[in-house]
Order: structure tokens, then sequence, then C-alpha cells
């Protein structure tokens, strides 16, 4: 989960030369991916700054493997698994603001097409976005975002349920609260095993490992939407910067080297996040507060099918063109040219959903 990064990124900068260089020997490192991933470049309108640009593909893998068997058998996800969950992170030159898109896994694109070991060839594939890790893994879903999105992609990292608990319980637990008591037992259906066994009271919840991977993967509460899922992992994601910046932990060294250690244990990440490189990005970003942590979701409306949506284009290439460009999102408002009062209404059906934006200074409750 980009929870994950997004801890590394805010506690990372304060752990010196030394602790980093003994977390980073927990990282397990691809050197795959090379093939795919961009090196970082000035950005054309990009002014002069002592730092580059930086795009960063996060993605939740769903697979059982290795898992343990709470989550279910390999039947359900094996091998790759699916991107249960994607974000592509872009971190500005000056290291003053970031923002994170999530990609849906279950919006309907049309991608390259690719082999088992990852290679793309000429082939065009229209599937659901999370097919791409499934069949081809990490290089392939690189390639699928670079084509939907035109962004150079130019690090990769990934993160699985086993690598989330150990997150949360370094952090000695998240607290989130909760508009109203929220129940979502694990049950029997004919068609087999459903619910999280998420149990949350009204009000303030402290969620351990367990509570928290049941939180950012229930599908069986609100209105049972990939889409929600999605706002609750950003709420989520949001506590846990909150929590690691104000509850002492970066004044800590004990803890602090602690909880970067695991979250280093969790993750699998490109060469370009590894030895010296990793060290001098952490160290760079000790400007970077919450509040300018931005969190959105492409642009999408429901499809005909009402299990897929599709991405509204013109909404989804502002986010692409603000990253390309390394220019704020969103961008000013432009000032009203006409003078009526009367704005029409769109229809539910042409309505993109999850163009809105949250920090991860905001302390919404979860709903």
């Amino acid at each position: 989960m980009v929870s994950s990064l997004a801890l590394l990124l805010t506690v990372g900068a304060w752990a010196g030369w030394a602790a980093v260089g003994k977390v980073e020997g927990n990282l397990d490192v691809d050197t795959s991916l090379g093939t795919q991933l961009v090196a970082p470049s000035a950005a054309p309108s990009a002014s002069a700054e002592p730092e580059l640009p930086v795009n960063i593909l996060v993605v939740g893998s769903d697979t059982r493997t290795g898992q343990g068997r709470a989550y279910g058998t390999e039947a359900d996800a094996s091998g790759n698994g699916h991107s249960d969950t994607a974000f592509l992170v872009h971190i500005s030159a000056d290291r003053t603001r970031a923002f994170a898109v999530s990609i849906p896994r279950d919006s309907w694109v049309t991608r390259q097409g690719c082999k088992a070991d990852g290679t793309t060839d000429k082939s065009l594939v229209t599937d659901r976005f999370n097919t791409a890790f499934a069949v081809g893994g990490r290089n392939c879903v690189i390639a699928a975002v670079k084509y939907l999105t035109g962004v150079p992609v130019n690090h990769f990292v990934e993160v699985k349920l086993q690598g989330f608990k150990a997150i949360v319980e370094a952090l000695g637990g998240v607290t989130i609260c909760a508009t109203h008591a929220i129940s979502d037992p694990v049950r029997k259906t004919a068609t087999g095993f459903i619910g999280s066994g998420l149990e949350l009271k009204k009000g303030t919840n402290v969620l351990d490992g367990e509570q928290a991977l049941a939180l950012v993967r229930a599908r069986h509460i609100g209105d049972g939407s990939d889409l929600s899922r999605i706002n609750r992992q950003h709420q989520f994601m949001s506590a846990v910067i909150r929590q690691a910046t104000s509850s002492g932990l970066v004044t800590d060294p004990l803890k602090l080297y602690d909880v970067l250690a695991k979250v280093a244990q969790s993750l699998t990440v490109d060469s370009g996040l590894a030895g010296d490189s990793l060290k001098t990005f952490l160290l760079s970003l000790g400007g970077l507060k919450p509040a300018a942590i931005r969190f959105y979701t492409v642009p999408n409306v429901g499809r005909s099918d009402h299990a897929t949506v599709t991405w509204v284009q013109s909404g989804a290439k502002a986010m692409w063109s603000a990253m390309i460009h390394d220019t704020p999102y969103p961008a000013a408002a432009p000032k009203p040219t006409s003078t009526s009062t009367s704005t029409p209404k769109p229809t539910p059906s042409s309505s993109p959903v999850g163009s809105n934006g949250s920090t991860a200074a905001d302390t919404s409750c979860i709903s």
C-alpha cells in the first residue's frame, strides 16, 4: 500500500545516513525493472532546482503466495496476484509538494500486451487494469501505466499483505475515527466466504495491523464499490502520515529505526531505490509536510456492466500533465468569464468520480 511509501517518505529523511544504510539492507531489490523505468530528468517547464521531479508507481499485490492461510488460498490469487491497489505518486523537484493518484483496479482500459516474463509486444489488450500485473508482473504494470498516462515512471514499489500489517504494528497501531459503528463479519455465501472481519465502534478507534488491513481491504461496507474502498485508503494513509509526524517518532532514534526496518522488510523496490540513491532521495525530503501531500483518484464513470469504470480523459490528462511538467495540481482556478449564476447539473452517468483531493493533514472520519 502507498502508506508504506508515505511513511518512508515522511520519516526517512530524519534517520541519518548510517540508519538509512542499515535499513536499506532489508529491502527486496528487483534488478529486472530497468527496462521499463525511466531515469528522472528535468521537466520541460521546471526551473533549475537542486533535485529532479520523481514519479513512483506503488502497487499493493493481493497475492496469497507466502502470505499465510488467513487471507485465502493461492486459488484466490497466486503467483503475482493482481494489483489490488495502485498509486502513481509525483514528488516535485523542490521537494515541497507531492500528490498521489489512485488507479481503480477495475478500470476498463486498453493497454499494451504483455508476456508472462513482463516483456511487452505490439498487441493491444482491453481488460481490467489489474490484469496487467497478474499476466506479466511488475514490468507489465509499469508498461501499462506509462502507456495509459504518458507519465515517465522513475521508480517502483510493491507491498504485500503481510508487509502492510507489519508497518502498522511498527507504529504501535493507527488511530482513525468512524462516523458510525461499522461491522463486516466474515460470513459464508453460496459462492464462498465474504467479509473482512472489520469491527469499528463509532468515534475513535486504534487499529492494529490486522484491523488496518481489514479496513483498507473491506469490500462489503458502504456502497461496496472499489471507489469507496479507495477513499477509505486515502483516509487511512493520511492517518499514518499524521501519526508518524506527530507522535514523536522522528525524535526517538530507536523506535524510528525499528519502524523503518520493518517498512523496508515489506517492500520490493527497483535498484534506483537502493544503496546511496535511496539515501540521497530520502534525505532530500525533509521539507515535505503532511499538508503538502495530496490524494486523488483518476476521474471516472461507471460502465453499463456496473462492475468496471472508464476514465474521464479530460480530467485525467490534467493530472498526468502536472506530473510530466512538474506543475502544481490542481492548477489555480481560472477567473469566471460569465456573469451567469446558474450552472447546469451533470447527470449521474456523466459526473466524474474521484477527482477531488484530500491532504494528509485532513482528519475526516471513515463513513
